[in-house]
């Protein structure tokens, strides 16, 4: 997605459209799934981001051990870590 339309959706602020951090995107080369990279730069714990976002602690436990689960709840979590959804869904 280009810069200009990932803008245009609603709820992003500018430290959305920033890159990982290197110590992220290393965490996630290494094999850490995503979420918990990105969930634990963020300070959020697992429980707060399940009040955010509506996804059960137990999905959030389940993804971050490196089970599958549904594309519409990694979206609701990109959007509570605010980060681009294909972060978490690519």
């Amino acid at each position: 997605m280009e810069l200009r339309h990932f803008l245009q959706q609603p709820n992003v602020g500018p430290r959305d459209t920033a890159a990982l951090p290197r110590h992220v995107r290393d965490k996630i080369a290494a094999g850490e799934h995503p979420l918990k990279a990105i969930r634990e730069w963020r300070c959020i714990s697992q429980t707060d981001l399940a009040d955010r976002t509506g996804v059960a602690l137990t999905q959030i436990t389940r993804c971050e051990s490196g089970w599958l689960i549904s594309k519409d709840a990694l979206r609701l979590l990109a959007r509570g870590l605010r980060v681009q959804d294909d972060l978490l869904i690519g």
